[in-house]
Protein backbone atom coordinates (compact mmCIF):
# COMPACT_ATOMS: atom_id res chain seq x y z
CA UNK A 1 0.00 0.00 0.00
CA UNK A 2 1.26 3.48 -0.88
CA UNK A 3 0.17 6.57 1.06
CA UNK A 4 1.08 10.17 0.34
CA UNK A 5 0.64 13.22 2.47
CA UNK A 6 1.74 16.83 2.44
CA UNK A 7 3.16 18.63 5.46
CA UNK A 8 4.06 22.29 5.00
CA UNK A 9 5.01 21.85 1.35
CA UNK A 10 6.87 18.57 1.88
CA UNK A 11 5.45 15.60 -0.03
CA UNK A 12 6.00 12.26 1.68
CA UNK A 13 5.36 8.84 0.15
CA UNK A 14 5.03 5.88 2.45
CA UNK A 15 5.07 2.35 1.12
CA UNK A 16 3.85 -0.32 3.55
CA UNK A 17 4.82 -3.88 2.76
CA UNK A 18 3.29 -6.54 4.98
CA UNK A 19 5.43 -9.56 5.72
CA UNK A 20 4.41 -13.12 6.47
CA UNK A 21 5.03 -12.32 10.14
CA UNK A 22 2.25 -10.14 11.63
CA UNK A 23 4.81 -8.75 14.05
CA UNK A 24 6.59 -6.97 11.17
CA UNK A 25 5.62 -4.47 8.50
CA UNK A 26 8.26 -2.89 6.30
CA UNK A 27 7.99 0.85 5.65
CA UNK A 28 9.79 2.87 3.03
CA UNK A 29 9.39 6.61 3.55
CA UNK A 30 10.45 9.02 0.83
CA UNK A 31 10.57 12.80 0.87
CA UNK A 32 10.24 14.17 -2.63
CA UNK A 33 13.68 15.15 -3.86
CA UNK A 34 15.45 13.05 -1.23
CA UNK A 35 16.38 9.43 -0.82
CA UNK A 36 14.14 6.97 1.02
CA UNK A 37 14.44 5.46 4.46
CA UNK A 38 13.52 1.91 5.42
CA UNK A 39 12.00 0.86 8.73
CA UNK A 40 10.53 -2.30 10.23
CA UNK A 41 7.55 -1.65 12.51
CA UNK A 42 5.03 -3.91 14.26
CA UNK A 43 2.39 -5.20 11.89
CA UNK A 44 -0.50 -5.78 14.29
CA UNK A 45 -1.67 -2.10 14.27
CA UNK A 46 -2.13 0.24 11.34
CA UNK A 47 0.55 2.81 10.62
CA UNK A 48 -0.84 6.30 11.34
CA UNK A 49 0.16 9.85 10.42
CA UNK A 50 0.21 13.20 12.20
CA UNK A 51 1.10 16.82 11.51
CA UNK A 52 1.50 19.54 14.13
CA UNK A 53 2.88 22.85 12.92
CA UNK A 54 6.19 22.06 11.22
CA UNK A 55 6.36 18.56 12.69
CA UNK A 56 5.23 15.61 10.57
CA UNK A 57 5.32 12.11 12.03
CA UNK A 58 4.29 8.52 11.56
CA UNK A 59 3.58 6.06 14.35
CA UNK A 60 3.09 2.37 14.75
CA UNK A 61 2.24 0.27 17.79
CA UNK A 62 5.68 0.73 19.33
CA UNK A 63 7.44 3.80 17.88
CA UNK A 64 7.13 7.29 16.48
CA UNK A 65 9.07 8.27 13.36
CA UNK A 66 9.59 12.04 13.23
CA UNK A 67 9.91 12.94 9.56
CA UNK A 68 12.63 15.27 8.28
CA UNK A 69 11.91 18.96 7.89
CA UNK A 70 14.08 19.18 4.75
CA UNK A 71 15.62 16.81 2.22
CA UNK A 72 19.10 16.84 3.79
CA UNK A 73 17.87 15.59 7.18
CA UNK A 74 17.00 12.08 8.34
CA UNK A 75 13.96 10.86 10.27
CA UNK A 76 14.27 10.38 14.02
CA UNK A 77 12.85 7.24 15.63
CA UNK A 78 11.40 7.41 19.14
CA UNK A 79 10.95 3.85 20.42
CA UNK A 80 8.20 3.08 22.93
CA UNK A 81 7.96 -0.42 24.37
CA UNK A 82 5.62 0.14 27.31
CA UNK A 83 2.30 -0.55 25.57
CA UNK A 84 0.64 -0.27 22.14
CA UNK A 85 0.27 3.33 20.98
CA UNK A 86 -3.26 4.30 19.86
CA UNK A 87 -2.78 7.99 19.02
CA UNK A 88 0.06 10.54 19.27
CA UNK A 89 -0.12 14.30 19.83
CA UNK A 90 2.62 16.94 19.93
CA UNK A 91 2.46 18.83 23.24
CA UNK A 92 4.96 21.69 22.96
CA UNK A 93 8.41 20.08 23.24
CA UNK A 94 6.84 16.79 24.42
CA UNK A 95 5.13 13.80 22.86
CA UNK A 96 1.73 12.83 24.25
CA UNK A 97 1.03 9.13 23.65
CA UNK A 98 -2.40 7.67 24.26
CA UNK A 99 -2.02 3.92 24.63
CA UNK A 100 -4.36 0.97 25.17
CA UNK A 101 -4.76 1.55 28.92
CA UNK A 102 -2.60 4.60 29.66
CA UNK A 103 -1.44 8.01 28.60
CA UNK A 104 2.22 9.06 28.59
CA UNK A 105 3.95 12.42 28.27
CA UNK A 106 7.52 12.06 27.05
CA UNK A 107 9.73 15.11 27.48
CA UNK A 108 12.60 16.24 25.26
CA UNK A 109 15.16 14.66 27.60
CA UNK A 110 13.25 11.37 27.88
CA UNK A 111 11.49 12.19 31.15
CA UNK A 112 8.05 10.62 31.41
CA UNK A 113 4.73 11.46 33.02
CA UNK A 114 2.04 8.80 32.95
CA UNK A 115 -1.45 7.83 34.02
CA UNK A 116 -3.07 4.39 33.82
CA UNK A 117 -6.72 3.41 33.39
CA UNK A 118 -8.77 0.38 34.45
CA UNK A 119 -10.25 -0.19 30.99
CA UNK A 120 -9.12 0.04 27.37
CA UNK A 121 -9.05 3.51 25.84
CA UNK A 122 -11.62 4.07 23.11
CA UNK A 123 -10.90 7.67 22.07
CA UNK A 124 -8.85 10.73 22.95
CA UNK A 125 -8.61 14.40 22.06
CA UNK A 126 -6.09 17.13 22.82
CA UNK A 127 -6.55 20.89 22.52
CA UNK A 128 -2.89 21.78 23.09
CA UNK A 129 -3.37 22.07 26.84
CA UNK A 130 -5.91 19.47 28.04
CA UNK A 131 -6.06 15.82 26.98
CA UNK A 132 -9.40 14.05 27.32
CA UNK A 133 -9.46 10.24 27.29
CA UNK A 134 -12.60 8.08 27.20
CA UNK A 135 -12.51 4.36 27.86
CA UNK A 136 -14.78 1.54 26.63
CA UNK A 137 -17.00 1.96 29.72
CA UNK A 138 -17.50 5.65 28.80
CA UNK A 139 -15.47 6.84 31.80
CA UNK A 140 -13.81 10.13 30.92
CA UNK A 141 -10.46 11.31 32.24
CA UNK A 142 -9.01 14.80 31.80
CA UNK A 143 -5.40 15.83 32.26
CA UNK A 144 -3.66 19.16 32.01
CA UNK A 145 -0.28 19.00 30.30
CA UNK A 146 2.04 21.01 32.53
CA UNK A 147 5.68 21.06 31.42
CA UNK A 148 6.50 17.33 31.40
CA UNK A 149 3.76 16.33 33.85
CA UNK A 150 0.18 15.14 33.48
CA UNK A 151 -2.07 16.68 36.13
CA UNK A 152 -5.45 14.98 36.47
CA UNK A 153 -8.39 17.37 36.48
CA UNK A 154 -10.96 16.27 39.03
CA UNK A 155 -14.39 17.82 38.57
CA UNK A 156 -15.83 18.92 41.87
Amino acid sequence: MISRFVANGRVFSIVQTPTSDIRRTELTITLRGAHGWDFVVPGWRDVSFGISGEIAYVWSARSIIVLPSHKDADPKVIPFDEEDIIVVFVAGPCWLLVCETSVWLIGPDGEKGQAHFREVVEEASFDGHIVVVRDVDSAEYRFEVSATNLVEIIDS
